[in-house]
């Protein structure tokens, strides 16, 4: 049974967009970012909040500032934890507006965020929003700026990278992207195995299939690095990616090729029923990109350092390491030479 508490705040001009707010145990940081969402040039028409049994005080944090807020709070504690992801997803099914941008618990939103994504959906015609962001420590202070993620204010056709993925709560979308294919049929995460794709990878893939994304190379957030986060910047030394490609690597690759191979099923599922020549084209990629993978797996899957080397002169031979979109070219292919000779082990089957 779900259990919603509705909080009608103080009614004021509101965009037609919905915030959605997945939150746990959230307390030293929420208060902060709610009035970051007070405090919207263009408000929201609602805040959907989805608790997943939270132990702290971020839920009466939460009633506290729903009393005042310049727009409806609805709030839902969850009867099981759902975790991070599919808290969200819980979250983003809710909101009703025609956009939806999504917010983390503990970051704090610039005054511009949601009038500039917006505006920028509106002048574009793109079905994602997402922009750069200032980072932060745990008390605020200011530490640097991310890099630009995207060279392309407009990522669509073959700009559009297959792996990619922006910052959840730098990202608003159209909420038809809920409605062309069903989140539910999603595939495996990539950093998460046993779990679905997260919503943020799930809907940047969604609208590459059906539209374009638009990135605003401007920091409209404040993102807090801090122990409690679920995801954060991660700095790699030489000796780790070594250490990755020793010990991961055939075990990533293996990941990705399940990952390409589910969603080029997936979309030949459904393609018949959907007439976008863009998303047909989209589709015929994914399908080059599982064959691409499928490829490099076989490398890794090879009892012995020869036989990969061998396995992966065949894949070059066989032009799966031609450039271009989702492929490789020649960085990848020396990189997985490297990785097949220092690998230890081909990546168990885990199907």
């Amino acid at each position: 049974m779900v259990k919603e508490k509705i909080m009608e705040g103080i009614s004021v001009q509101a965009a037609h967009v919905s915030v959605a707010m997945a939150t746990y145990n959230g307390e030293r940081f929420i208060a902060e970012q709610l009035r970051s969402l007070a405090a919207q040039e263009r408000l929201p028409a609602e805040l959907v909040i989805c608790d997943d049994l939270s132990t702290d005080r971020t839920v009466a944090i939460i009633e506290t500032f729903a009393r005042t807020a310049p727009f409806p709070v609805r709030l839902y504690r969850n009867d099981v934890r759902l975790r991070f992801s599919e808290n969200f997803m819980k979250a983003i099914r809710l909101c009703e507006s025609r956009y939806i941008a999504f917010c983390d618990q503990d970051d704090i939103w610039h005054p511009a965020k949601i009038a500039r994504s917006l505006d920028a959906m509106a002048a574009t015609g793109a079905l994602m929003c997402s922009h750069r962001v200032d980072l932060i420590d745990d008390a605020g202070a200011a530490t640097g700026q991310s890099a630009n993620l995207s060279k392309r204010a407009i990522l669509q056709g073959r700009t559009f990278e297959p792996w990619g993925v922006f910052l959840g709560f730098t990202c608003t979308i159209d909420r038809r992207l809920l409605q062309w294919i069903d989140p539910a049929a999603r595939p495996r995460d990539l950093i998460e195995y046993d779990r679905p794709m997260s919503h943020d990878r799930w809907f940047y893939l969604v609208a590459g299939l059906f539209g374009s994304i638009c990135y605003i190379d401007e920091p409209l957030a404040s993102y807090r690095q801090h122990g409690g986060n679920v995801f954060g910047r991660t700095r790699t030394t030489m000796i780790g990616r070594v250490r990755k490609a020793v010990e991961k690597y055939p075990t990533y690759i293996a990941q990705r090729q399940r990952i390409a191979a589910d969603t080029a099923r997936l979309l030949a599922s459904v393609r018949d029923g959907i007439e976008s020549p863009d998303f047909h084209t989209a589709a015929d990629r994914w399908s080059q990109v599982a064959a691409f993978y499928t490829a490099r797996h076989a490398v890794f899957s090879a009892p012995s350092v020869a036989a990969r080397l061998r396995r992966l002169y065949a894949a070059y031979r066989d032009r799966h390491y031609r450039p271009g979109w989702g492929g490789g070219g020649a960085t990848l292919i020396v990189q997985d030479a490297i990785a097949a000779v220092l690998a230890r082990r081909p990546a168990p089957d885990r199907r």
